[in-house]
């Protein structure tokens, strides 16, 4: 079934920005809803079309699994934008720890690329790595960025913690392709 896939793969897809807007800026929930929304949509109607025009569904039908398919996870996203709002200060912003939520973080948004392109291409491991890591390398990069402007490390602090960031996820990616 497709239907609980998609909402496994949105819901993966909130929680990877969820907690990349909670590494660097407030307020969490509403930053992480107000880009997720459309970027959810986006893909519900690519599924839609996908549905339509590929698998040859009626549009009244692929209208009736559109509106689970983007529903559910947008309503997701609006409780952790509540939630994130009244009960953490609009936070959580996180202080410490931070390399282990980002290689957490990851390996759930590599996930959630994985769960899509299983559900959209006909070669998901690879669509999914080649899709991911220049993502990851991106965010990892502004990570950087943030490390040595905001925060004041080094280029040279900076680095390693690049390196593994990126590799990690990176690394769970390529060794999916054997799966």
């Amino acid at each position: 079934m497709r239907l609980p896939r998609f909402l496994l793969a949105g819901i993966l897809l909130y929680v990877s920005l969820f907690a990349l807007t909670a590494l660097f800026t407030t307020p969490v929930g509403a930053i992480a809803a107000i880009l997720f929304w459309p970027l959810w949509y986006a893909i519900a109607t690519v599924n839609a079309a996908v549905g339509v025009f590929a698998a040859g569904y009626k549009v009244s039908e692929e209208a009736t699994v559109m509106l689970p398919v983007f529903g559910i996870p947008a309503l997701v996203a609006g409780f952790g934008w509540f939630a994130s709002a009244q009960w953490w200060n609009d936070g959580p912003l996180v202080h410490s720890g931070r390399t282990f939520i980002v290689l957490g973080t990851g390996i759930v948004l590599w996930l959630a690329i994985r769960v899509l392109t299983g559900l959209l291409t006909p070669k998901p491991s690879g669509t999914a790595a080649a899709v991911f890591m220049p993502l990851w390398l991106l965010f990892c990069i502004g990570n950087l960025v943030v490390g040595v402007v905001v925060a004041g490390y080094s280029v040279g602090e900076e680095i390693p913690i690049l390196l593994l960031n990126f590799a990690v996820p990176a690394a769970v990616s390529v060794l999916a392709l054997r799966f």
